[in-house]
């Protein structure tokens, strides 16, 4: 009776398979899409709601705010929104993508892994302004873009242009590159920014550090955008020394192993090769990462100011010119954000957040421009006008204004901040952005 009843219930699923099978090819009836546009309908991004909310195509690998437009980089192409509506502008292949330019000048920069060269898009029109076949690597900032050709494996030449126009602002040479990259903004001997969660770094094309170190074949070739040209003799870094590039400066980290733990100098030097400053033995710049005292890490902070960490553990930020220190925390605070005038810092119970001007003249009080109550687990980054923290319990994302605290905006989301300025934030969760206007 029941392998009856169960061929009957099968007969009657075949039976309708068919049916529906028939209505859809007959165009009678077809129940699909507007299934696939239920699975696809995305929930409010955040609360209050965003002024525009779109799905894209996939997630994306990066996305950068202009003034009037978003750039999106996804895996193998860039497209262009209108940040006022949300609606494509454009779209074209590509593998990986940049943004280079002042805010009335500004481009897309765009190419194949492993081809050379790359073309330059008007990120109003998808417009190709112009193409290079010959580029190996750019470095995109907010006036310059450099690129990297090589003759030969140990001929390569170095080129600062004008993003829109490709017009040379200075060409030096250098005996290689060391690696094959086909790519944007290969990373170079600096620091890098402090890390947030659910905060995504900065795309936004940045200003031109004062010196830039180029590691090639095991040694550091320091180049001065100012004159156009390499500075002084290859440095070659000892088995225990990390060199770091910062403020006009290059900096030797030597790190060797002494009685179970570490034996720390950082000396600073000029492009000659002077020394101009060191800071007290054992205080280091939080390069060393794993055992045996290698130093994998680079440095965080800006091209002016490095944190780093006294011997009493206490974290302190230096000016990378002279070297002096411009903000000394409590036992237990730690930096959060930085930037060339204000640091951002975390009590040492978590649960308060207070922003400071700092000042070499007087490291161990700063003017405070600022305090809130946070959640221990918080976050918070410093973009372009804005600071933006991440809260949790509930989980929210509140946008105050750097100089005084104050809320320019504050919305329910669990969603990623993807970027921020001066005029709106950028929320994604998977594939949706959702944007928020600080009307």
């Amino acid at each position: 009776m029941r392998m009856a009843q169960g061929r009957a219930g099968a007969g009657w699923l075949v039976a309708g398979a068919v049916a529906l099978t028939v209505l859809v090819s007959t165009g009678v009836w077809n129940p699909f899409p507007d299934l696939w546009n239920w699975i696809n309908t995305s929930g409010p991004i955040a609360d209050p709601a965003a002024r525009w909310q779109e799905r894209l195509g996939g997630t994306p690998q990066t996305v950068t705010l202009l003034p009037d437009h978003i750039v999106v980089e996804h895996r193998d192409s860039v497209e262009a929104l209108s940040r006022g509506s949300g609606r494509r502008v454009w779209s074209t292949p590509a593998d990986w993508a940049a943004v280079a330019g002042p805010p009335e000048r500004t481009v897309v920069v765009a190419g194949k892994l492993l081809v050379k060269g790359y073309q330059v898009i008007d990120p109003a029109t998808g417009l190709v302004i112009r193409r290079d076949e010959k580029a190996s690597a750019v470095w995109t900032f907010d006036d310059q873009l450099l690129e990297v050709s090589c003759r030969t494996p140990q001929d390569c030449e170095l080129t600062s242009r004008e993003p829109a126009s490709g017009d040379e602002k200075w060409s030096t040479g250098l005996p290689g590159m060391g690696f094959v990259l086909f790519a944007d903004n290969p990373e170079l001997l600096g620091s890098v920014p402090l890390g947030a969660d659910r905060i995504a770094p900065s795309h936004e094309p940045g200003k031109m550090p004062q010196l830039l170190g180029f590691p090639i074949d095991g040694k550091v070739y320091v180049v001065s955008p100012a004159l156009g040209e390499a500075t002084r003799d290859p440095v070659e870094p000892g088995r225990r020394e990390r060199i770091v590039v910062a403020g006009g400066r290059v900096l030797h980290s030597v790190a060797t192993p002494r009685d179970g733990g570490c034996d720390i100098q950082v000396t600073a030097r000029d492009t000659v090769g002077g020394k101009v400053w060191s800071i007290p033995k054992g205080q280091h710049l939080r390069t060393i990462g794993g055992g045996g005292c290698d130093q994998r890490d680079q440095p965080t902070g800006t091209d002016t100011v490095l944190v780093s960490v006294l011997p009493d553990g206490r974290e302190q930020l230096i000016e990378t010119g002279l070297g002096k220190p411009v903000l000394t925390c409590a036992a237990g605070e730690h930096l959060v954000a930085v930037d060339a005038q204000r640091a951002l810092v975390r009590s040492a119970d978590g649960k308060k957040l207070t922003m400071y001007e700092h000042d070499a003249d007087r490291p161990t009080k700063p003017k405070q421009l600022w305090t809130r109550k946070v959640n221990p687990e918080a976050s918070a980054a410093i973009r372009s006008g804005v600071v933006v923290l991440v809260d949790r319990a509930p989980d929210r994302v509140i946008v105050l204004d750097p100089a005084t605290g104050r809320v320019r905006r504050e919305v329910r989301t669990e969603a990623e901040v993807l970027a921020a300025d001066a005029k709106g934030l950028l929320l994604g969760q998977r594939r949706d952005l959702g944007y928020l206007a600080f009307d």
